[in-house]
């Protein structure tokens, strides 16, 4: 199956919210503390599409089957790292990267990665970040498949400690 990214749009909400639905219900199976709470939810996809954050993975039937947050830096989280980003320039942070329940071990989120790290070194942005939980090993499998670096540490806005990573092309 292959994917095409376009920038997300309003109809594509509904099947965006499910995807984290099931995704938060997928860590929590498998207790990860991460997605537990309202976050991601309607207002940051509202957010997304205010900003032209958001971009989605479509199958040739027009089915969405991943979502992903583009941001520009800086990350405000970012600012206090135990450990050492790679770059002290600009870059963009992937956010709310997810893959419909349906389609996960499919290769759709590596081929979605790839579109997605192409889109950013195209717009010449030098470097990327992402962070997740230390638990979330299906991400960092994901982020190691791309040669992202661990870098260290970072806290979320309410202290919960994440996994950086940071890609540099």
């Amino acid at each position: 199956m292959d994917v095409t990214i376009r920038n997300a749009v309003p109809a594509d909400e509904a099947a965006v919210i499910r995807m984290w639905a099931a995704a938060r219900a997928r860590l929590a199976a498998e207790k990860i503390p991460q997605w537990q709470d309202a976050y991601p939810g309607a207002a940051d996809f509202q957010t997304d599409l205010i900003t032209g954050a958001g971009q989605v993975a479509v199958l040739a039937t027009g089915e969405v089957v991943g979502y992903a947050a583009l941001m520009p830096s800086p990350e405000p989280t970012y600012a206090r790292i135990a450990g050492q980003w790679l770059t002290a320039g600009a870059y963009i942070t992937i956010h709310r990267f997810v893959v419909s329940n349906q389609h996960l071990h499919h290769g759709i989120g590596q081929q979605f990665m790839t579109g997605v790290l192409a889109h950013i070194q195209t717009a010449g942005t030098p470097a990327v970040r992402v962070d997740t939980h230390a638990k979330n090993t299906p991400m960092h499998h994901l982020l190691g498949h791309f040669a992202f670096q661990h870098t260290g540490t970072i806290w979320m806005a309410d202290g919960s400690p994440r996994d950086a990573y940071e890609l540099v092309f």
